[in-house]
């Protein structure tokens, strides 16, 4: 139970991180959803 426990909260923090860095480098939902290269716009990180 603990490392399922564990395994959650890293999953959590892995997105929140991936949301933050998305959002500081200006591709919020709208645009990511509105732009029809998303994958030739970014930076390939």
């Amino acid at each position: 139970m603990k490392m399922f426990l564990i395994s959650s909260a890293v999953a959590i923090i892995i997105a929140f991180v991936a949301y933050n860095v998305l959002i500081s480098t200006g591709m919020d939902t709208a645009s990511v959803y509105s732009s029809d290269n998303v994958r030739l716009t970014s930076n390939g990180s």
